[in-house]
């Protein structure tokens, strides 16, 4: 069926132009190949003591602690003595990890994890790691040779692409793509191309990338994507024939992409009842049909097409809200997007006058959009801070405080801080400390450290900030002030009784980590019987794994040990010893304020 590709000329006549893009790449001459000393194995220990990094600031290796920067414009190297492979979009200078982030990781590691990085990382410092890391140009060690492969093992570019498609950063993933000279000749890129440019509404784009590359594809994807691109140019008996060719295919079972192309040929409007297994394919063949996508499309959908059905304006908005939600919580896409999309959903005066009992009854995504409108459109500062504590407390209940806190940055940054805003103190300066925004959190401390002593909420707020404080640097709290880690321990008491000793081994834990020296009658104090707690641990070879990477400065083997070990749900519930050991690891290799923040991460999510 892929000859229906090159028959009579009925494909799609335009060729996709690609943009111009800025290629970072990597010369295997230009990275050292020195290996430092062997580091000598030894039986897992506390990790909380960072080894001083043998690398200066500015070095290759450590990158910077910011978000991953836009791209420079930079000149395109020479190809000819450089792994394909090594090709990325970011260097040590644009948010990257360094041209020698994969010095000393032996290549049949990396092939084999890198893969394994979760589509879906709840944690956003984690996710913005994992980002950075697929998107570096990085030398690697040398391909080894093996006897009687079989040449099916997918290349490091190749899982690195399809790593970026199954996390939803679909533009970056392309870019990634387009930066290598095996964009045309490996497959599996090929493929990769194809799917963004379906995912991002380009079926043009994706029809001509697949019929310039033609005489290299077969299989039944292949097949699909020529019969849809005959669709869209008007060849309907072309596409009928491959249809029913492909549907005589053994174990062909895709029934929908039938159905729809059948429609399709046909000029009949297009329905489908159920698409519990969506695929961009799917989603572009209903968009091109500007037919309505099925209510259960969305139960399975993968971080992609969360994404892709999310910002689709032509989605009836329910379940665009459903999808744009995941996708934010997953990462897909930023709260700035999810924010535009809450802002779209129209309600009358009377739901946004009781919005605050509306949403207590109705926590949906629409409820959680009724919040957001509401909070927008308060210009009373008391009640604007209302409708915000409304929000963190309802998304306290169901793990989407972190989501919420990063939704309503902007709104809680210009709440203006003052004494009849007492009752909100506790819980704005909780949210910014959270967000590492320690400046806009200060005068919300201070108001309350102002009225501790008349105001005895004011200054239970107070008590339950002092480890939070700490983990975000404000200098007016200490680790060794043992009056306010007893007073922070009674009101993690009141609170919630039954987990307070575990909350706060928590949190000296995490302070632990950030390279605080905490005193020893403070572990004294949490001591209480264990229990047992259903919580997500690596298997055992990977803390020595992530200890000997830490040590040797392999910042990239560190961060994706990292990444891994923490899973798709990040911080969320995560062993403390676990956390701690990430934390310190992070910090050892360079990437200290990432340490600070997953920590400050932790905190939020798990009740402190």
């Amino acid at each position: 069926m892929t000859d229906g590709f090159r028959a009579n000329g009925r494909l799609l006549a335009a060729l996709f132009v690609a943009p111009s893009l800025v290629i970072v790449s990597v010369a295997a001459a230009d990275v050292r190949l020195a290996q430092e000393a062997p580091v000598r194995l030894m039986p897992r220990r506390d990790l909380s003591t960072p080894v001083p990094p043998s690398v200066r600031p500015g070095e290759e290796g450590r990158g910077p602690s910011q978000e991953a920067a836009p791209l420079p414009e930079i000149q395109v190297k020479d190809l000819g003595s450089i792994d394909p492979e090594a090709v990325g979009t970011l260097d040590a200078a644009t948010g990257g990890f360094g041209a020698g982030m994969w010095l000393g990781t032996p290549r049949p590691a990396i092939q084999r994890l890198i893969g394994s990085i979760p589509a879906e990382i709840r944690s956003p410092v984690m996710r913005a790691l994992a980002e950075r890391l697929l998107l570096t140009a990085a030398a690697l060690p040398p391909a080894e040779e093996t006897a009687g492969g079989d040449g099916d093992t997918p290349s490091i570019l190749a899982l690195r692409a399809e790593r970026l498609v199954a996390m939803g950063l679909i533009d970056e993933a392309r870019a990634l793509i387009l930066a290598s000279p095996m964009r045309s000749s490996d497959s599996a890129l090929v493929r990769l191309h194809v799917e963004t440019l379906l995912l991002a509404n380009d079926p043009g784009g994706a029809c001509g990338t697949a019929k310039r590359d033609a005489a290299k594809l077969a299989g039944s994807y292949w097949q699909r994507v020529a019969i849809f691109c005959q669709l869209l140019a008007g060849d309907s008996d072309g596409a009928q024939l491959g249809a029913n060719i492909l549907a005589e295919t053994p174990d062909f079972d895709d029934k929908v992409f039938l159905s729809i192309a059948d429609m399709m040929a046909q000029k009949r409007p297009v329905r489908i009842e159920s698409l519990p297994s969506p695929t961009a394919l799917h989603l572009a063949m209903l968009r091109s049909a500007n037919a309505p996508l099925p209510a259960d499309a969305v139960e399975k959908a993968t971080p992609p097409l969360l994404r892709a059905i999310g910002i689709s304006p032509n989605v009836e908005l329910d379940l665009r809200l459903r999808a744009a939600e995941r996708a934010a919580f997953a990462g897909a896409i930023d709260t700035g997007r999810l924010a535009q999309i809450y802002m779209s959903v129209e309600f009358d005066e009377a739901e946004l006058n009781t919005a605050l009992s509306t949403a207590q009854r109705n926590w949906t995504p629409r409820g959680r959009a009724l919040l957001y409108r509401s909070a927008q459109r308060q210009t009373v500062p008391t009640a604007r801070a209302a409708v915000i504590q409304k929000a963190f407390e309802l998304a306290r209940t169901d793990g989407q405080l972190l989501l919420l806190v990063r939704l309503y940055r902007d709104l809680l940054k210009d709440i203006p801080v003052s004494a009849d805003m007492a009752w909100f103190a506790g819980e704005a300066a909780k949210g910014l400390l959270a967000l590492g925004e320690r400046d806009a959190a200060r005068p919300w401390v201070t108001l309350l450290r102002e009225r501790q002593l008349r105001d005895q909420d004011a200054r239970v707020s107070r008590d339950r900030l002092w480890a939070l404080a700490l983990l975000a640097g404000d200098e007016r709290y200490r680790a060794d002030d043992a009056e306010s880690m007893s007073a922070w321990l009674v009101a993690l008491r009141e609170n919630e009784a039954e987990l307070a000793y575990e909350r706060a081994g928590l949190a000296l834990v995490l302070m632990q980590a950030v390279g605080m020296q905490i005193p020893e009658q403070y572990w004294h104090a949490l001591l209480q019987p264990p229990r047992q707690s259903p919580v997500f641990v690596p298997p055992p070879a990977y803390w020595p794994a992530l200890e000997n990477a830490m040590r040797a400065r392999r910042v990239g083997e560190t961060v994706l040990l990292s990444i891994l070990m923490l899973g798709p749900d990040g911080t969320l519930g995560a062993d403390a010893a676990l956390l701690r050991d990430v934390v310190v690891a992070l910090r050892t290799v360079g990437l200290e304020q990432e340490g600070r923040t997953l920590a400050l991460e932790a905190a939020l999510v798990n009740g402190l």
